[in-house]
């Protein structure tokens, strides 16, 4: 068995990439690591996706390891995979969901998970229409932010319609969302197929309202109820996403709220923290979807 696993170049590679691939040389006869801009796309009378002369089919899967970054060339990348019946754990449309956080939402309140108000607009004077009506202290996002970043925590009108200014200045679109009072804790579970293999919750610095661990947060483990686990596997198969994270925040009431479904989490923290092989353990689910 032969995985390929598309993603970063050598220079860009992170802790989670390499300790996939160190968890994959133990499982599998070859892994091949492809950085996504040296794939050639090709349309002729069949189509191909070609990487050091070879097809990507002649891999038994591919990793796919695209994030935020590398979204509009991974996109029509694994619409390729998807055309040549290659095996991967999530087809392209999910490439364009969930780097797109509104989009995200969209899809998991049609499928009925919980998730917060929110409105998107392209509008100055829609989002100051918007932020006069929302309770305060609200929230505005940047589209396709990662890792806490384009997060920003508004206590003020003032405030929020000066950010509306000067992401309109940026050309940005505005996401507004309502804030949901919680203790500055947000709650991730890590899915392979029908299994939540990890579960960690991340406790913002103080002072911070972000609990990201790029935004200084630090990492604690924490075991999902059976609610909590239901929703991350419901979020994941709406998402149609065979391996990634769920996040959630739960309100001072206990209501549950999924904010972002991540694609390409890292697993440094959590393997830390839990002191779980969660590399192992997605590499070991790949190994059965080869076999199937």
């Amino acid at each position: 068995m032969k995985i390929a696993i598309l993603g970063p170049g050598q220079k860009a590679m992170g802790y989670t990439t390499k300790r996939l691939i160190e968890e994959a040389k133990k499982v599998f006869k070859k892994v091949d690591t492809v950085p996504l801009i040296d794939i050639k796309l090709k349309i002729d009378k069949e189509i191909d996706a070609i990487y050091n002369k070879k097809s990507i089919s002649e891999w038994d899967y591919a990793l796919l390891k695209i994030d935020s970054k590398r979204s509009n060339i991974g996109y029509p990348i694994v619409k390729f995979l998807e055309d040549m019946g290659v095996k991967k754990q999530y087809p392209a449309e999910t490439v364009i969901l969930a780097h797109n956080k509104f989009l995200t939402l969209e899809q998991l309140s049609r499928n009925g998970i919980p998730v917060p108000k929110t409105y998107m607009t392209g509008s100055k004077r829609s989002a100051k229409e918007i932020i006069a009506r929302q309770k305060l202290p609200t929230i505005m996002k940047l589209l396709g932010g990662f890792g806490g970043q384009g997060v920003i925590f508004l206590e003020s009108r003032e405030a929020a319609n000066t950010v509306a200014e000067t992401m309109k200045t940026l050309k940005q679109e505005i996401l507004i969302e309502e804030y949901i009072e919680n203790p500055g804790e947000d709650i991730r579970g890590i899915v392979a197929g029908e299994e939540v293999i990890a579960s960690y919750k991340r406790i913002a610095a103080k002072g911070e309202k972000r609990a990201n661990i790029h935004a200084g947060g630090r990492a604690e483990a924490f075991k999902l109820t059976d609610e909590m686990q239901e929703i991350v596997l419901k979020s994941a198969n709406a998402m149609k996403m065979d391996m990634g994270a769920v996040d959630m925040l739960q309100n001072r009431k206990g209501d549950i709220y999924v904010t972002e479904v991540n694609i390409n989490p890292g697993i440094q923290a959590i393997e830390k923290v839990t002191n779980l092989n969660v590399a192992q353990r997605m590499i070991e689910y790949v190994k059965t979807q080869i076999k199937r």
